[in-house]
């Protein structure tokens, strides 16, 4: 019979410095999106600490001069679901990044580069799954520790094999991390990124001939911007502006590129419309406007991880673990699984702050209790089998 949270985290709890050991093992190694060998070091990482619970490990290319997305699944033999332990082995950080900062994780406040997003987390889950399986997972035919090595870039390369991973899964929970009081992900918005391009005609600025690129974009910015409304969870904002060659000649090239929040998909696809309408009125005499672009990240909706995290609720109330439901803007790899996969839930691991920034920490005493969480959530994933859907393909 599986354990409850509070029980597996007395379990776990003596494993806190194997835990952190991995998370330091894993950090410490440079894994930034351009560094391949290191996305794939990260993944044999992981793989090596597997082999031993029973699992076989495969890895899939996405392409030149990435690193590999990873999976590895253990199949019970018995019937049940199929269950999706979901993360990414790259991060932001550029090769050199440990030199002077060094990882630290025998403090209340841990730290390092990629340590919250999310090392320690990979860790975690590893330590999750052995505990899982130690106290038993009726009504789990499988469990896949899945990795993708492009996150940071969009997941571009994954898209297909992330798809096909949803295809292949009834409840993915994802290692995002975790905010504080106990905050875990159940929904996500729709994400975007555009770019708009103007194309004119060079001249000496004392030419009257020259069409400028720029004058064309320059204009856009505050009629894009004035589209956010914050209120309704709607952002447009126009992060790159750039062009010309020299300051006495006219450009004939500008770039604008914007990043795009919405609060669920069909605002998402209002809101690239908008801009397409916008930015086509740049086009003028001598400029032409070309734009590209769209949403790049579905939404995750409620409907999906309800099930999830009312279960999740009740392992954590029963350790007298709060929880707290965070409807978050930013995207991630659950959201693209979650169009195939009926359940999901993210934001499964440690409470960490400020990702993806030299100022990125990790709170230490949220290690076990999130990894408890976890574990738990595993074990009792087939209780979930009454919320599943009839599986319909393209969801």
């Amino acid at each position: 019979m599986p354990e409850g949270v509070a029980d597996l985290a007395a379990l776990l709890e003596p494993r806190l410095d194997d835990i952190l050991a991995l998370a330091a093992s894993l950090t410490e190694v440079e894994s930034g999106s351009y560094v391949p060998a290191g996305v794939d070091r990260v993944s044999s990482l992981v793989a090596e600490q597997l082999a031993p619970l029973g699992f076989t490990a495969s890895t899939h290319s996405i392409g030149p001069d990435r690193g590999q997305a990873f999976e590895a699944t253990l199949e019970t033999g018995r019937p049940g679901l199929r269950v999706l332990v979901l993360g990414h082995a790259d991060t932001v950080w550029p090769a050199g990044a440990t030199a002077d900062w060094p990882v630290v994780t025998d403090r209340p406040v841990m730290s390092g580069p990629g340590l919250g997003d999310m090392k320690c987390a990979l860790a975690m889950a590893v330590h999750a799954i052995a505990a899982a399986l130690e106290t038993g997972v009726p009504g789990v035919a499988s469990i896949t520790y899945a990795l993708v090595p492009d996150e940071e870039l969009g997941s571009v390369g994954s898209r297909d094999w992330l798809a096909d991973l949803g295809r292949r899964t009834d409840v993915c929970l994802a290692l995002e991390a975790g905010q504080v009081d106990g905050g875990v992900i159940v929904s996500r918005g729709a994400v975007g990124a555009m770019i708009i391009t103007a194309r004119g005609r060079t001249a000496h600025s004392t030419d009257e001939n020259g069409a400028s690129a720029v004058a064309a974009l320059a204009p856009l910015v505050a009629g894009l911007e004035a589209l956010t409304d914050r209120s309704r969870r709607t952002i447009c904002t126009v992060g790159i502006l750039r062009g010309g060659t020299a300051r006495q000649v006219v450009p004939d090239h500008a770039e604008l590129h914007l990043d795009l929040r919405a609060p669920d998909d069909a605002a998402g696809e209002a809101l690239v419309a908008e801009v397409r309408r916008l930015a086509e009125a740049g086009a003028g005499a001598g400029v032409t406007v070309e734009i590209s672009g769209g949403i790049t990240r579905p939404a995750l909706p409620r409907t999906v991880t309800d099930p999830v995290y009312a279960l999740a609720e009740e392992l954590a109330f029963g350790a007298g673990l709060a929880l707290r439901r965070i409807d978050e803007m930013g995207g991630s790899d659950a959201s693209l699984v979650g169009q195939l996969a009926p359940l999901a839930l993210d934001g499964l691991g440690p409470t960490a702050f400020d990702q993806c920034s030299r100022a990125e920490t990790v709170l230490r005493d949220s290690v076990v209790p999130r990894t408890a969480l976890l574990a738990a959530l595993i074990a009792q994933a087939g209780r979930l089998a009454v919320h599943l859907p009839d599986r319909e393909e393209g969801r």
